[in-house]
């Protein structure tokens, strides 16, 4: 699906005539900043405008997923015309906005994680382990931070399912990753540069797929050159309802890390799916969405993204079908029940020193007794 967005990015973005929303400033203030994934619920120019639109008027923050230019940064190429086009559409779509950037750079194919996707035919199967592919991955990443200004890098979506299907492969990509990182603090020291992890395989708690252990051992991989712990989080493919996601889902990450922990992705369905997948209602969706943020809050989050803020209208075939319901805004812009909450989170001051003070009152000051 961002993939799809892409073919709208070049053209859509731009808006001058963009009016910010006045905010009430209502409530405590908070560390994270919110934001949504810059898929648009139609594949418009109008729709990826509204997306920009949204993600300013209700957060700060806007999520670009895209695969690798991999032919504008073999040894010897160009970025195309067609790449500066795009990325100068997202630099100045977010700038006429005030929207910070999380740019996420995805070798890997979302549909079969233990391959590269949109490879040159003339590097059909390869890895990581191929210096050319390699390079150019660390070229790309260069050139995107000097370029669309990102403050946030993610290099390498949900790598823990690459692990779990190709642990070679994986390796590889570790070390390209490495240098990678090395290449873009030397271009951009402020920029946050990590790899992100699905956070219901990485607990292997996923129906359709073998269980297993958590796998926090990955994050060893990445010891020295990893900012913060950044997730993607769909709990509704694994819990019928939100009440049955465990109490400690997301605490239990402060036992393995003193890293930050962001949200680079969260959603819950909030309707049935196929073959019984998401047996969830907006109520559930609901209620998820208000215990991720009171999370955020506990764990002093920098970063919440939901998937996408309205249904996608064109995601009808399988797997995308899926995903189709996960926004708080149903296809023809209808608030659902989840959107009050998310609207009053993004009312709140973003003041991440004053959302600390609070944090550690509350966790000086004892619970009452029931």
């Amino acid at each position: 699906m961002a993939v799809l967005a892409t073919a709208c990015r070049a053209e859509g973005t731009g808006n001058s005539s963009f009016q910010p929303r006045a905010r009430p400033a209502q409530g405590d203030a908070r560390a994270f900043r919110l934001g949504f994934s810059d898929v648009p619920w139609a594949l418009t120019d109008g729709a990826q405008r509204q997306t920009y639109d949204m993600a300013a008027q209700y957060g700060e923050v806007i999520l670009v997923q895209r695969p690798p230019s991999w032919g504008d940064f073999l040894p010897g190429a160009r970025p195309s015309d067609t790449m500066r086009d795009q990325t100068l559409s997202i630099r100045e779509g977010a700038r006429q906005r005030g929207l910070s950037i999380v740019v996420a750079l995805d070798p890997f194919d979302p549909s079969a994680r233990e391959r590269l996707q949109k490879l040159p035919s003339d590097y059909a199967g390869k890895d990581f382990s191929d210096d050319a592919l390699r390079q150019a991955f660390v070229a790309e990443a260069v050139y995107t931070v000097r370029n669309i200004r990102p403050a946030y890098l993610v290099l390498g979506t949900e790598v823990n399912a690459t692990f779990e299907r190709n642990p070679q492969g994986y390796q590889a990509f570790v070390k390209a990753y490495r240098e990678a990182y090395d290449a873009v603090k030397a271009a951009s020291p402020d920029t946050t540069v990590f790899p992100s992890f699905q956070f219901e395989e990485l607990l292997g708690v996923i129906p359709d797929l073998p269980p297993h252990t958590a796998r926090w051992q990955l994050l060893k991989d990445f010891e020295g050159k990893i900012d913060l712990f950044g997730l993607t989080t769909y709990p509704s493919f694994a819990y019928p309802v939100a009440r049955k996601v465990p109490p400690n889902y997301y605490a239990q990450i402060r036992e393995q890390t003193q890293l930050p922990i962001a949200f680079v992705s969260a959603g819950f369905a909030s309707g049935a799916g196929r073959d019984g997948v998401n047996s969830s209602t907006p109520a559930e969706q609901r209620r998820y969405l208000q215990r991720l943020l009171d999370d955020a809050d506990a764990l002093s989050s920098p970063l919440v993204v939901w998937f996408t803020l309205r249904d996608l209208s064109f995601a009808t075939a399988a797997p995308f079908d899926l995903v189709a319901n996960i926004g708080l805004r149903d296809t023809t812009d209808r608030p659902k029940e989840g959107w009050p909450v998310w609207e009053a989170a993004s009312n709140r001051p973003y003041d991440p020193a004053a959302a600390e003070v609070a944090r550690q009152r509350r966790a000086a000051s004892p619970t009452p007794a029931p």
